[in-house]
């Protein structure tokens, strides 16, 4: 068995998971599928859905953020994100302003749940059964500790595992 697979337009759960594939989609333009993880955004806060996130969603969010600023600056110095990173140890702080705008705006539009030991064992579980990677597990774990079972995501392999369902804007696959 497989997750239950909806499209943006399908009825909406109660309460909806943002995994970091959607929010990193919702918060930046030139991201694939930005308009319609925007317009699915304003239909659930227009229909009263409930938008909740975790910790990998803000830790995502932030390490996309920062790797973007890297390679911006490793295209003008020839260099790889990474060792733009090492060559820069204070490049981070340069762009906190950003990534705390961000980290605000998803606050501002989801309530966040928290973690705990339940959570990290059932992560591990879930990659174990679904052969999904960590961060996906983390996502999963998190919302379904809080019983939570429908998630928003551009990730195909939250199909893979059972008993939640998976709101996409993703063509068949």
């Amino acid at each position: 068995m497989t997750a239950i697979r909806r499209s943006f337009l399908d009825k909406l759960a109660p309460i909806i998971y943002w995994d970091a594939s959607y929010a990193i989609a919702i918060s930046f333009d030139k991201e694939l599928y930005h308009d319609e993880c925007v317009d699915f955004r304003d239909r659930l806060k227009a229909e009263g859905a409930l938008a909740v996130v975790g910790d990998f969603v803000y830790e995502e969010l932030a390490f996309f953020l920062v790797r973007k600023a890297l390679e911006t600056e490793g295209k003008k110095t020839g260099q790889h994100w990474s060792d733009v990173n090492r060559g820069c140890p204070n490049f981070i702080s340069t762009i906190m302003l950003d990534v705390e705008a961000k980290k605000n705006e998803l606050n501002a539009m989801t309530l966040w749940l928290s973690s705990d030991e339940q959570v990290k064992e059932k992560a591990f579980q879930l990659m174990q059964d679904h052969s999904i990677m960590s961060a996906d597990a983390f996502h999963i774990a998190t919302a379904l500790s809080h019983g939570v079972t429908a998630f928003a995501t551009l990730d195909k392999d939250f199909l893979k595992v059972d008993g939640i369902t998976v709101y996409t804007c993703l063509p068949d696959f």
